[in-house]
């Protein structure tokens, strides 16, 4: 398995996980992705992806496949991000993890954990954009660029707290530039928490008219599996 900058390229005979503080990344051979959760202040949220494989060449020179899926990681940080600003202010001591991460390119910066799936098809990639947390826009400029990604074709939300939907407003960018509107996938709890979190991005009877408010299809989760585009998506529990 080649692991570079930040995306991961599983070979098609392995079963691969990772577990980076609330949320375990594992990847099988089907075509579909499963995402488990419980609840997010007891137990950990899964994503279990399937992507294909074979071979060619990346950007930084690495052999891959131009028809391969690849799972690339925007962020794999806490809610609060690294580094803390209590941390590099702290007059009394120095904290060696947020002070190197406070260097210019430093690997050890985090920001809210999230991932796109670039899920390659016959007639071309489509872009799942798994959380858009608050640090979303700062991700998306670091690796949309270097990926080549331009467009988000679907993003599938994963609970409703700050690190996974602070940076729907952002989306805007794509909406007013890029694409018409972006379909959103999300329980009817979390929608529930959005119509007050996000409520002009759901209602925009009171929007002044020319605002370039994010243009957004919200989808409710209802069936379990549920397909987006044609991938289908599994929503499970686990208490591991």
């Amino acid at each position: 398995m080649a692991v570079f900058l930040g995306i991961v390229r599983p070979p098609s005979h392995s079963l691969f996980s990772i577990t980076r503080f609330t949320r375990q990344f594992s990847f099988t051979n089907n075509n579909s992705i499963s995402i488990s959760r419980k609840s997010f202040s007891r137990f950990k949220p899964i994503v279990t992806a399937s992507l294909h494989s074979s071979s060619a060449i990346s950007q930084n020179g690495a052999e891959v496949s131009a028809n391969q899926s690849e799972l690339i990681f925007l962020g794999t940080g806490t809610s609060e991000g690294i580094p803390r600003v209590s941390c590099l202010t702290n007059p009394l001591k120095t904290c060696p993890v947020c002070s190197k991460a406070a260097e210019p390119g430093s690997r050890n910066r985090r920001l809210n954990t999230s991932i796109l799936i670039r899920h390659s098809r016959p007639s071309g990639n489509r872009n799942f954009l798994i959380d858009v947390g608050k640090f979303f826009y700062h991700s998306a400029m670091q690796w949309f660029p270097a990926y080549g990604i331009r467009t988000i074709d679907a993003v599938i939300i994963t609970h409703s707290h700050a690190d996974a939907i602070g940076g729907m407003d952002d989306l805007r960018d794509w909406t007013n530039n890029v694409q018409p509107s972006i379909p959103i996938y999300v329980a009817s709890r979390d929608f529930e928490v959005m119509k007050k979190t996000h409520y002009y991005l759901i209602d925009k009877s009171d929007i002044i008219p020319g605002a370039a408010v994010s243009e957004l299809q919200f989808n409710i989760i209802k069936e379990d599996p549920f397909i987006v585009h044609d991938l289908k998506v599994e929503a499970s529990y686990s208490t591991s």
